[in-house]
């Protein structure tokens, strides 16, 4: 149970990051929550893999690929001429980021 907990406070405080970004103008304590839910996620999957209840594969190529679109999405939100519309890709590495998830649970779930 200790290790789940750092995985939902590491959701919440990605949720809250979010929020604190969109409702207030201090973006960097906002990014910092982001970043710090980020850490917490990470060193969840890492704990999983060390005790040998999640073998990483094929899926880890889902959470790379949609981190790398929702970034360009991001990135390509500052941009002034661009050809594709950046929430597509922020979309799309949502979903990939999601799915990811899903596989990981089942995953898990299948090895106990």
């Amino acid at each position: 149970m200790k290790s789940k907990a750092l995985l939902f406070t590491g959701i919440l405080l990605l949720i809250l990051g979010i929020l604190f970004r969109k409702m207030t103008q201090w973006d960097v304590y906002g990014l910092s929550l982001i970043i710090i839910g980020v850490i917490c996620k990470s060193i969840y999957i890492i704990q999983k893999v060390r005790n040998g209840t999640y073998k990483p594969g094929k899926e880890l190529m889902l959470l790379f690929l949609g981190l790398l679109l929702f970034l360009t999405g991001l990135y390509l939100r500052d941009v002034k001429q661009i050809l594709v519309y950046p929430i597509y890709f922020i979309v799309l590495g949502i979903s990939l980021k999601i799915f990811f998830i899903i596989r990981f649970i089942q995953i898990v779930r299948a090895s106990k």
